[in-house]
């Protein structure tokens, strides 16, 4: 043979040897055959510890979207909306009456009557006062076991940063003036009757019918009276993690379950547990607001379409 045959034969040889290597490290790679999804989630949410503000219960919705780097890591920006109703139930539960003494230099100047001392109380009903987040969250999720092109159940947990633009409703609301009577039968010459708000020594709580009358303006505050009460927007931000379960998760679409579990740094809102129920407490400027952060756990379910 030629020197040109054996250099032919050598090339030849080499190209075949460097077409097995590449199509070796494809097989090594396993690729995912769908990298990319979107997604949609949504469910109920939770406010999560104690007093956290006059809060119960809400709802979350998140639309995103996840690139897999690799078998176990994805990765991707979503956008979601958090909203908590407030609760009138959970202000009655910590204590919405807010009880004083009244000035003794006032005694029995309300009815006329010398000797007549009683102390006073405010029961409130609020109204507003939701609290809203629409937030950006950059979305981190690992999968525990790397998943194949024909795995059907992944088990994952996620962590989820995110930054946000709050919103609180303003509040209004109405007060309930009550009365509690201690009288003093100065020589007999007074007799209280059944006629009267304030009856002596039963140890009850009366409706003060002046106070309470609804043309009365007094019993209603809101935006007007204290700023504290005025709608309110500001940016916080925070941080979700949690662990989740997903079906079929290299199929077309696929479905999962998560539990998000989260704290939101610090936001206003409502929470009268945070004040004694003092009228001194409840005339403060900033009642009933305060400025914390927010706990709270999200149930999402949704699903992905993966491409």
């Amino acid at each position: 043979m030629t020197k040109f045959t054996y250099l032919a034969l050598l090339l030849a040889a080499c190209s075949f040897v460097l077409q097995a290597q590449d199509e070796g490290t494809i097989v090594k790679r396993e690729r995912i055959e769908r990298s990319s999804s979107f997604f949609l989630s949504g469910g109920p949410s939770f406010t999560l510890g104690k007093n956290i503000g006059d809060y119960s219960s809400g709802f979350s919705v998140e639309v995103g979207y996840q690139k897999r780097l690799n078998r176990v890591l994805s990765i991707g920006p979503s956008i979601s909306y958090l909203s908590f109703q407030y609760d009138p139930e959970v202000t009655n539960i910590s204590g919405s009456a807010y009880l004083g003494t009244g000035d003794p230099a006032n005694w029995g100047t309300k009815y006329d009557l010398p000797g007549l001392e009683y102390d006073y109380g405010y029961v409130l009903s609020l109204e507003g006062g939701d609290l809203s987040l629409i937030s950006l969250s950059l979305n981190l999720k690992l999968n525990f076991v790397p998943i194949k092109d024909n795995t059907k159940v992944s088990v994952y947990g996620f962590a989820k940063p995110f930054i946000s633009y709050a919103m609180r409703g303003e509040v209004n609301g109405k007060d309930q003036r009550y009365t509690y009577a201690i009288y003093e039968d100065i020589n007999g010459t007074i007799t209280p009757t059944t006629d009267d708000i304030l009856y002596a020594g039963d140890e009850e709580w009366y409706s003060d019918l002046i106070y309470n009358d609804p043309n009365n303006a007094n019993n209603k505050w809101g935006p007007k009276d204290y700023e504290a009460l005025e709608e309110s927007n500001e940016i916080t931000g925070g941080i979700f993690i949690g662990p989740g379960i997903e079906i079929m998760p290299t199929k077309g679409v696929s479905f999962f379950l998560q539990a998000a579990f989260g704290y939101t740094f610090p936001v206003t809102y409502i929470s009268t547990e945070a004040y004694e129920p003092t009228v001194q407490d409840y005339l403060k400027p900033e009642f009933p607001m305060v400025k914390k952060g927010f706990p709270s756990v999200n149930l999402q379910f949704g699903l992905s379409f993966n491409f």
